[in-house]
Order: structure tokens, then C-alpha cells, then sequence
């Protein structure tokens, strides 16, 4: 029993250890990647712990790269009504704080379904006596069954290249990652970002 468990906590970890880029992206035709001067991180979120979670953490990681980024609260503050801004308008906020790169990340969507649990039958040694000798045999249990819900979120980013001032608004790159059942928005922003930020500078589309 215990061997099987070390055994899937290694699995585990190997699989981690894995997925450390982005398996589905889309970059635009003839776009090499540059050194950004400045990057302005947004995340789209129903709340507010997502956001400044998700956009801290996406700062905290490309800062590490020696990127220069900052979150959206510094340009769009948390209370403000984007919604009400023009296009032109959010265009204008961006250049004129100096950003020459826009990083914006949303859900795209969220599966739930059910996952069977336990069940499994393994052997159980049994010890026993017959006449002056002890014997060992064994029985076969069956571990306890459950279900439980279990949710994979889907998350997209793109990358725009606000210096190139006749395509700003097309994006010039976008990738997707899953995340599957994370503790908190802490602990999903702090995976994605790590995922994220690894793929855009292992690329090369930020220096």
C-alpha cells in the first residue's frame, strides 16, 4: 500500500516537473519577439483577489527575467468603471504611461465533472497458525469508493506590441494553460504565471 503511494506521488511530481510550458500557442506570422522597455500585466477577473492576485503574480515572475512590468492598477484603478472607456481611450492610457507591451489574461473556461476515487483491490497479508507452524497468506480488500467534482480552468493570454503603432491592437501572440482544482486564486495565479512567463522568455518573444 504504501509502495503504490510513493510510487503515484512520484508520478505526480514527474508530471509537474514536466509541464512547465504552455502546450497550445498561436504566435503571428514573421513576429520574432523583443526587449520590451515596459509591460503592462492585466488580468481579467470576476474579483477582485483574482485580479491583483493573478496580476502580481505574472509581475513578480517576469521581474524575476529582468523584465520591467507592472499591474493594471497603477493605469485602470480597481474602483474605476473600464467598461465606460472607449478602445481610444484605454489605447491612450497605455502609450501615454510608456508601455510598449500589454499582457492581458482571462478565463476562457471552466470544466467540472465527476471523478471516481478508490475502489481499488490490493492484497493484504494475513498471518496465521497451523499445528506448530505460522503461515503467511493473503486476502484481497477493496479500498473504500467515492466520487468527487473535480474543475479544470482554462486560461488564455495575449500579448500585444503597443510600439508598433499601425497593429496595436492585433494580438502578435496567445497561449493557453489548465489549471485543475487549485487551492486558491493564490495558488493558481503564483502556477499559471510560472507557466507563462517560462514559455514567453524560453521562446524568446520577451527578452
Amino acid at each position: 500500500m504504501k509502495t503504490r503511494i510513493i510510487v503515484s506521488l512520484i508520478t505526480i511530481l514527474f508530471l509537474w516537473s514536466c509541464a512547465t510550458t504552455m502546450k497550445y500557442t498561436w504566435t503571428k506570422e514573421n513576429y520574432k519577439g523583443k526587449k520590451f522597455n515596459k509591460v503592462l500585466v492585466i488580468v481579467h477577473s470576476q474579483t477582485a483577489q483574482g485580479r491583483i492576485a493573478g496580476e502580481n503574480a505574472i509581475v513578480e515572475e517576469l521581474k524575476k527575467e529582468g523584465i520591467n512590468a507592472t499591474n493594471s492598477l497603477t493605469v485602470f484603478p480597481q474602483m474605476a468603471n473600464k467598461g465606460s472607456l472607449s478602445e481610444d481611450e484605454i489605447e491612450a492610457k497605455i502609450i501615454d504611461n510608456g508601455y510598449d507591451g500589454v499582457l492581458v489574461t482571462s478565463l476562457v473556461d471552466a470544466n467540472t465533472k465527476e471523478v471516481r476515487e478508490g475502489g481499488e483491490i490490493y492484497p493484504q497479508p494475513v498471518t496465521y497458525r497451523y499445528g506448530r507452524r505460522i503461515r503467511t497468506g493473503y486476502v484481497h480488500m477493496q479500498e473504500p469508493e467515492y466520487y468527487r467534482q473535480e474543475t479544470t480552468y482554462l486560461f488564455e493570454t495575449q500579448l500585444f506590441d503597443a510600439s508598433d503603432k499601425a497593429n496595436r491592437k492585433e494580438v502578435v501572440w496567445s497561449g493557453q494553460s489548465k489549471l485543475t482544482d487549485p487551492a486558491s486564486a493564490e495558488s493558481a495565479a503564483s502556477s499559471y504565471s510560472k507557466t507563462l512567463v517560462k514559455t514567453l522568455v524560453e521562446s524568446g518573444l520577451m527578452k
